[in-house]
């Protein structure tokens, strides 16, 4: 068992699982400190640290952010940052913004398909929460609250595809994104690097990536050698959790493995403190 987890997500973003409840969860678990990482906001992170506080859980501040580089968006998952910070501040401000006008865009478009009936986007920023990342599961979630069947395959139907790509906007370089963290004196890693994106470390290193997820389900162990390897080369620092793996993630299917994955007390405490700069 891991002492901390450094990657989850609430129903701020794309899980189901209020902060409150992931806190209960991980104390439950074994956990002994956790990092809420919705995607692209911290919105959720005021109730995460009361909820540690009360049950006596040390916690930390993250996001994971999308940043695009060459031909794949690897994600980076920040960490332990100054959430003051304007450059930081305002690219998860803006973020949050553009995501849900792409959210609003691909819901009218399932509106004027005839997939999406009864409920209107009105109901979705009704019931979203105050500095959520509105995604499909915000739409999904406003059906269930109004109970409503949910559309058969909304996720296919209305946010996937060409058409839907086409009308987003275009997410932040990794370059932005690395520099706006570090520029927030914060940790950010590369998360669960694979096949496509351990590819661009050498690029995000040169942006300033000062970390790394070493402890995730989804990493392939040919590439886990070379991060293991990459981590102590560049002297990064080690992260990992659960993700939308395992009992904290509100998922089921196979993404319902026993999963306890995270970093060890060592780790944490690097972290938390900054001890590598």
């Amino acid at each position: 068992m891991k002492y901390a987890n450094l990657h989850l997500h609430s129903y701020y973003s794309d899980a189901g699982f209020s902060p409150e409840q992931l806190v209960v969860l991980g104390k439950a678990l074994g956990y002994r400190a956790l990092a809420l990482t919705d995607h692209e906001t911290d919105g959720g992170y005021k109730d995460f640290a009361a909820a540690c506080e009360r049950e006596g859980i040390d916690c930390m501040r993250g996001v994971e952010f999308y940043g695009r580089e060459q031909d794949c968006v690897p994600h980076l998952t920040a960490l332990n940052f100054d959430p003051d910070c304007p450059v930081l501040r305002n690219l998860i401000n803006r973020r949050c913004e553009e995501y849900m006008e792409d959210t609003r865009k691909a819901f009218e478009r399932g509106v004027r398909r005839g997939i999406i009936d009864g409920i209107t986007w009105d109901d979705v920023m009704t019931f979203a929460y105050d500095g959520a990342w509105i995604c499909e599961d915000t739409v999904i979630r406003t059906f269930r609250i109004k109970k409503l069947p949910v559309p058969e395959n909304i996720e296919q139907r209305v946010f996937r595809g060409d058409e839907v790509k086409a009308m987003r906007n275009p997410k932040p370089s990794a370059k932005e994104v690395i520099e706006a963290v570090r520029a927030a004196d914060g940790i950010i890693a590369l998360a669960h690097p694979n096949h496509k994106t351990f590819p661009v470390l050498k690029e995000l290193l040169s942006y300033g990536l000062n970390g790394i997820e070493l402890s995730h389900a989804h990493i392939p162990e040919d590439i886990l050698t070379l991060a293991e390897e990459a981590a102590e080369a560049h002297k990064l620092y080690r992260c990992g959790g659960t993700d939308h793996s395992g009992p904290m993630s509100s998922f089921g299917g196979e993404n319902a493995i026993p999963v306890y994955c995270g970093v060890t007390e060592e780790e944490y405490e690097t972290i938390k403190y900054h001890k590598l700069g």
